[in-house]
């Protein structure tokens, strides 16, 4: 592992968008760019897989918090930031969509638009959008691109679950 030197550009952040000096809880990351910017968060959704399930159970999970009047961040990671691209070509199963409107259950699209309208924070990892070789052109529209550093400031004491 790449150790920690603290200077700008080397070690184990070197190309991140981190801080040159690891964060220090809510107060490091969120005093460099402004507390306001950070308000609190009740419920942190890391999405890693592409697949259809899962981000619709991660989409589910998250309306109904909001809906509850819970304040809601969902994180893209790895193969997970296809659940935040424009266009769903990226996921596995996507054929589900159709199964779930048949059931009268919300799709995709509607979640992601009733999360948008309830104002959930909308992230994915600069490193996962690298490495599934996609531009932030790619992205649906209000969909921050952060490194982890931010993700994990935002979140600050949330529940945390990972789909």
């Amino acid at each position: 592992m790449a150790e920690l030197s603290g200077e700008p550009g080397s070690g184990l952040f070197a190309g991140s968008s981190a801080p040159a000096a690891a964060p220090s809880g809510r107060t490091g990351f969120s005093a460099a760019v402004g507390a306001s910017a950070f308000p609190q968060c009740d419920l942190a959704l890391v999405i890693v897989e592409a697949r259809y399930e899962r981000v619709h159970a991660a989409l589910m999970l998250a309306a109904t918090a909001c809906a509850l009047g819970q304040t809601v961040l969902l994180f893209g990671m790895g193969a997970g930031v296809a659940a935040f691209c424009a266009q769903w070509d990226g996921l596995e199963d996507a054929q589900r969509e159709d199964w779930r409107k048949a059931a009268g259950v919300a799709g995709l699209n509607d979640l992601r638009t009733a999360l948008r309208e309830m104002d959930a924070t909308l992230m994915v990892c600069d490193s996962g959008l690298k490495t599934m070789g996609l531009t932030d052109e790619a992205l649906e529209e209000g969909v921050a691109v952060v490194g982890l550093p931010t993700f994990l400031d935002r979140a600050g004491a949330a529940r945390v679950a990972v789909f």
